[in-house]
């Protein structure tokens, strides 16, 4: 057989090497992913930054008094609905989701990414959910830590069920949280060149602005949706007192179910998700289109 009946059969379409199964493409996408984002400095930085927090309700529990020490459940409670979800999970979606794309397309990677036979959307997906195991390995474990930490304060304890499920509850909506703003910060990614200015805008500016403004601004935001998740009883939380911030009120009138929470929130990630995906497949990276679907 010479080269040229061996080229021929080389060109023949049973005897290309066949594309991996989608699974195995995400798969492959997401374990690469992975690798590469534990290598970034960024990752030390973010972890140091989530863990922090942990640091509050031990400093609580050997500074206070013992007469006047504040309580366990209520430091859990704020942590996670002041600074874990409003504050840690956008970050963490703007350390690691946004330069998901964006960071291939600065180095001038992405040619060369895409010429691989694997399916663009799958590549995308694939690295989502390498953020979302990344994100929510170290968000989680914050927050267990601070469960644990806060345990050694009244009213929580590690052995009783209900405050297990409180914890279990919070890193549900951790999950939720790092999912909805993930798929923001991919969007941002894909579309701007400077997604973590454009990010911090909208989930530390215009985001912030919208939740304290009377009416249904706060309808344009993912924090309302994450905030409809939180647990009902917390903290008592059934308790009225009297509130001076604008807008209190009303706000309650329009409060959204969880389980409404949570399609919106689903629906919120699909819609950013696909528009990434079009957009990485219908781009043109280089000199030229680079191979996939």
């Amino acid at each position: 057989m010479n080269h040229e009946d061996t080229a021929a059969l080389l060109l023949r379409p049973e005897a290309r090497p066949k594309r991996a199964g989608y699974v195995n493409a995400v798969i492959g996408s997401a374990a690469h992913a992975v690798t590469i984002i534990m290598r970034r400095k960024r990752f030390a930085m973010a972890a140091i930054i989530a863990f922090m927090p942990v640091l509050i309700p031990l400093a609580l529990a050997f500074l206070s008094k013992a007469a006047f020490a504040d309580e366990g459940n209520a430091i859990f409670v704020k942590l996670c609905e002041q600074l874990y979800m409003p504050v840690l999970a956008p970050l963490l979606a703007l350390f690691f989701a946004s330069m998901l794309v964006a960071e291939d397309v600065e180095t001038g990677t992405i040619p060369y990414v895409l010429t691989r036979p694997i399916p663009r959307s799958a590549w995308v997906f694939g690295r989502f959910l390498a953020y979302l195991a990344v994100s929510l390995s170290i968000l989680g474990t914050s927050i267990a830590m601070c469960f644990a930490a806060s345990a050694t304060l009244s009213k929580l304890s590690l052995t009783n069920t209900n405050d297990l499920l409180l914890l279990g509850h919070y890193i549900l909506v951790a999950l939720a949280a790092l999912t909805a703003y993930g798929s923001l910060a991919v969007f941002l990614g894909v579309f701007t060149r400077r997604p973590i200015v454009y990010g911090v805008l909208l989930l530390y500016g215009w985001q912030k602005l919208a939740m304290i403004i009377p009416g249904v601004v706060d309808f344009l935001t993912i924090a309302k949706y994450v905030e409809s998740l939180y647990p009902a009883l917390a903290t008592q939380r059934n308790v009225v007192e009297v509130q001076t911030a604008l807008g209190t009120f009303q706000k309650q009138v329009f409060a959204v179910t969880a389980g409404r929470a949570v399609l919106i929130i689903l629906v919120v990630t699909a819609v950013f998700l696909v528009s990434s995906i079009v957009a990485v497949r219908r781009r043109e990276y280089g000199t030229g289109q680079a191979a996939g679907s």
